[in-house]
C-alpha cells in the first residue's frame, strides 16, 4: 500500500542534511580504493550501478510515487533508480523477476557497505571503528527518521524493519508533515 500523502517527501532537507555527507563518504572510499587498486575501485563503483538499476525495476513494481521524482532511498544508492524506473514503467512486471531483482539490490547494497571494510581494517582498526560507527549512526538515523514519513515504508524492506522498530519499543510512528 502506499501512502499517497507522502508525495512529494515532506522531509527531503532533513534526507539531505543525512545524506550528502554519506555520498561524500563513499567518494572518499572510492579514491581510497582506486589507490589501494583500481580493480577494488570498479568493484566498490559497480555497487552503486547495481543496486540503481536493479531498484529501478524495484520501483515500478512497487508502483512508487516517487519515480521521476525526489526518492528518498537509503544512503542515496538509488537516487538515480527514480529517474531510470521512468523508462521502465511500461515494462511487464512479474513476481520472479521482482524476487531477483530486489535480491540483486540488497546484495549490491549491503556489499556497498561490506566491500570497504577489510581494506580500512588493513589502513588500521580506527579507521574501521569509525567507519561502523558513521554506518551504524545514519541508519539509525534514517530507520527513526525518513522510512517513517516514506510513501513506500509499507513495501519497502526499509520502511517495515522500521515500523518493526516502532513497535519494538512502543514508540508513536511519526506521520508526514
Amino acid at each position: 500500500m502506499i501512502d499517497e500523502g507522502c508525495v512529494p517527501y515532506p522531509r527531503r532537507r532533513l534526507y539531505q542534511f543525512l545524506t550528502y555527507p554519506m555520498i561524500v563518504l563513499y567518494v572518499l572510499l572510492g579514491i581510497f580504493l582506486w589507490r589501494t587498486g583500481v580493480l577494488y575501485f570498479v568493484i566498490y563503483t559497480a555497487l552503486f550501478v547495481f543496486v540503481a538499476v536493479f531498484m529501478s525495476y524495484v520501483c515500478v513494481h512497487w508502483g512508487c510515487p516517487y519515480v521521476g521524482k525526489f526518492a528518498p532511498c537509503v544512503g542515496g544508492f538509488c537516487l538515480p533508480s527514480s529517474q531510470m524506473a521512468r523508462l521502465l514503467k511500461n515494462v511487464k512486471k512479474t513476481e520472479s523477476r521482482y524476487n531477483l531483482f530486489i535480491t540483486l539490490a540488497y546484495i549490491s547494497f549491503f556489499g556497498i557497505i561490506l566491500f570497504p571494510m577489510y581494506f580500512l581494517f588493513v589502513q588500521g582498526i580506527g579507521y574501521l571503528i569509525g567507519y561502523l560507527v558513521i554506518v551504524l549512526a545514519y541508519g539509525t538515523a534514517f530507520m527513526l527518521l525518513i522510512c517513517p514519513v516514506c510513501a513506500t515504508r509499507n513495501v519497502c524492506p526499509g520502511g517495515q524493519t522500521s515500523d518493526q522498530l516502532f513497535n519494538l519499543f512502543g514508540w508513536k510512528n511519526p506521520t508526514a508533515e
